[in-house]
């Protein structure tokens, strides 16, 4: 395990015990259950209609007993019951109820028996990881582009994913895959996966996908979706005619500024995981799995606007949590930051010892003395350009980060 004992941060002092936070998490659900249950619904304010609160009280639940089981580990029977509430609120609700209840959420139970499509844009070994995993969950009509000899084997053989949290085979009759994105049509999620070089082929293989209300995860480490939205927009505004134009941020994508016309929000994601593509159709996961997922730009710079496509993304991944560890940031810059931590010093390291492997770097003492100080002098980078761009001192990078890329 990487040494930590010598790092020294503003924000450790100020990190509350895991303990702790475990059991005031666990308070605050009980004071929750307490409130939210009578017979006739959630107790909300009343200026809310008492079915939109119904929806925005369990989601609200759905959301903390998720973050509860992270806490503890485990999954709870708590989730099923809050699912079963959202069903019967919308069913049972008003056109307004079930218009924001689909709007916000992503599994079919909740108001339909329709499920959620999701295109899968670079189904490399981040992709198709991602993309097998809400496939898993039986929750979601997934689809992938793939090219090449990885089409024709998937084609003929399926998707065959090792991984440390449980293999996934997925065989060729349910597995949903195209050689274009035309054919896939439009839908409601995008995760695309490509690598950076591929950047400007993204418009043109997301548009045939897109309506107002499809939201695109870009996991391409943060770094992109500046450009992306601006490339995304021009194209769409070319096709389509429209004279609109969009306010982007240049930035760091955290500007309420920032607007989209061709689609309702693109989120930059920031993925910490080992996996490969080791030959066609086959994916080896063999570390982590993190998703940490930030709001890059949407159709309404509105806050409430912001606060649903962060409920929707939560309930998206909300199913494979089990599997998948998704942290929602507000601010993407800190993200990105977060995930140099480890990108700048394994991978810098290891390119410049010959492409040896992270495990070789932590178990040689001076590599791994290497790594720490790559580490410090990232993160000391890291919060001068958070206090720059005025975030909060909490905000600030430290031990919690450290910790998290050690590896064990």
């Amino acid at each position: 395990m990487l040494s930590t004992t010598h790092h020294h941060y503003t924000n450790q002092n100020n990190v509350m015990p895991t303990k702790v936070r475990r059991e005031l998490l666990s308070f605050l659900l009980l004071i929750c259950l307490l409130l939210s249950s009578s017979s006739n619904g959630f107790i909300v304010p009343s200026r809310c209609c008492r079915n939109n609160g119904r929806i925005t009280a369990a989601s609200n639940m759905l959301i903390l007993t998720e973050r509860l089981n992270r806490f503890n580990g485990k999954r709870s029977s708590m989730v099923d019951r809050w699912r079963m509430i959202l069903q019967s609120t919308n069913s049972n609700g008003s056109d307004d109820a079930e218009e924001e209840t689909d709007a916000n959420t992503s599994s079919s139970s909740f108001n339909s028996n329709k499920k959620k499509s999701i295109a899968i844009v670079g189904s490399g070994a981040v992709g198709c990881y991602y993309g097998a995993r809400l496939w898993e969950c039986k929750d979601y009509d997934v689809h992938f582009f793939m090219r090449g000899e990885h089409y024709d084997t998937c084609k003929t053989d399926g998707l065959e994913v090792k991984s440390v949290y449980g293999d996934i085979i997925i065989p060729p009759e349910q597995l949903n895959i195209h050689s274009s994105t035309e054919e896939m049509g439009q839908v409601d999620w995008v995760i695309l996966a490509l690598k950076s070089t591929a950047l400007d082929a993204a418009p043109s293989l997301l548009l045939p996908l897109l309506k107002p209300s499809t939201r695109i995860i870009a996991i391409m480490n943060g770094l992109f979706e500046d450009e992306l939205v601006k490339m995304l927009d021009l194209e769409y505004q070319k096709i389509s005619g429209s004279s609109t134009t969009s306010n982007h941020d240049d930035g760091g994508g955290d500007d309420d500024g920032t607007t989209l016309t061709c689609c309702s929000a693109i989120y930059g994601g920031m993925a910490l995981l080992c996996s490969n593509r080791i030959a066609p159709g086959k994916i080896d996961h063999s570390y982590a799995g993190k998703l940490t997922v930030g709001i890059a730009a949407s159709s309404s710079p509105k806050a409430e606007v912001e606060e649903r496509h962060k409920r929707a993304i939560v309930n998206l991944w909300s199913p494979v949590t089990d599997k998948v560890e998704f942290v929602y940031t507000p601010s993407i810059t800190r993200g990105r930051w977060t995930k140099n931590v480890w990108n700048l010093p394994f991978n810098g390291v290891s390119v410049a010892m010959g492409g040896i492997t992270i495990e070789e770097i932590v178990q040689d003492e001076g590599l791994r003395r290497l790594a720490d100080i790559v580490m410090d002098e990232t993160i000391s980078v890291a919060n001068a350009d958070l206090k720059a761009r005025g975030e909060d001192i909490f905000g600030y990078l430290g031990d919690a980060e450290v910790r998290h890329m050690t590896w064990e």
